[in-house]
């Protein structure tokens, strides 16, 4: 072969390399780019879900769920812990946030990209057992009382929905704390809960759960981690729910599910 040849062909081969070098670099960039992003993860304080543990530390059965998820997508985040209605309000003007367990209501359906269902949630009215005086079998009954609700929480939502009224009916609080206080110093009548987070939260506050118990039921729905929407986010909602399907068909969620005794599966009974 003649030295011209040979020149020629390894002309060539530096120009595929080059070729092939540069096709490559945006796959390259875009794989940098989704290694280096960071979820911001916003926390509401209500157990079993989601709460600090002794020793600060994050904690509870959501949290646990979206550890494995970010873990088996290979994204980093960093947590918050904040109020139901400050969460809601950051998620929807805020790209890359990550609510960890939201009810899937039709007003919140186009805001988010919706991963799970992850638990099944009932939500109750409830009265103190010492007020046999306060009857309200069904939710038509429950509107001669005052009931106290988390502000922008789905059991606000779905009161709101049923023609509740602020001012007239529902007494709002900031958290769930806040609202138990209410019903046990006798400000409201009744409450209305998720009866998991009320269950948990009782025993955190030292609350007897035998003093309170159930009236009309207000709604049933699946809980979800919530996605906020923006630039970016099909990719990342993409990685996320494949990482949760992985962990929903090899037995992960039931397992993380089976540690905490209040939380009941979506599609499954009590």
């Amino acid at each position: 072969m003649s030295i011209q040849a040979c020149k020629q062909i390894v002309l060539q081969f530096l120009l595929s390399v080059s070729t092939l070098l540069a096709g490559a670099q945006p796959a390259l960039a875009q794989s940098t780019q989704a290694s280096a992003t960071s979820l911001n993860v916003l926390l509401e304080p209500v157990p079993p879900y989601s709460f600090l543990d002794d020793k600060g530390n994050p904690a509870g059965y959501a949290v646990e769920l979206m550890e494995e998820m970010l873990k088996r997508s290979g994204l980093s985040h960093q947590t918050e812990f904040n109020s139901w209605a400050r969460i809601y309000q950051r998620a929807i003007s805020q790209p890359l946030t990550l609510i960890v367990s939201m009810a899937r209501l039709p007003e919140r359906e186009a805001q988010f990209h919706w991963i799970g269902p992850t638990a099944a949630r009932r939500a109750y009215l409830y009265r103190l057992r010492s007020r046999p005086d306060v009857q309200a079998p069904t939710l038509d009954a429950a509107k001669a009382y005052k009931i106290a609700v988390v502000r922008d929480d789905a059991a606000e939502r779905a009161l709101l929905a049923h023609g509740f009224e602020f001012g007239k009916q529902l007494d709002r609080s900031p958290d769930h704390v806040a609202m138990l206080r209410k019903l046990f110093v006798e400000r409201d009548e009744l409450i209305a809960a998720n009866s998991v987070v009320l269950a948990a939260m009782m025993g955190k506050m030292g609350y007897d759960p035998q003093k309170i118990e159930p009236q009309a039921k207000l709604s049933e729905v699946s809980l979800y981690m919530g996605l906020s929407k923006g630039e970016g986010s099909p990719a990342i909602y993409l990685k996320l729910q494949t990482a949760w399907d992985s962990m929903r068909r090899d037995g992960t969620v039931a397992a993380i599910a089976a540690r905490h005794p209040y939380i009941v599966l979506a599609g499954k009974t009590d």
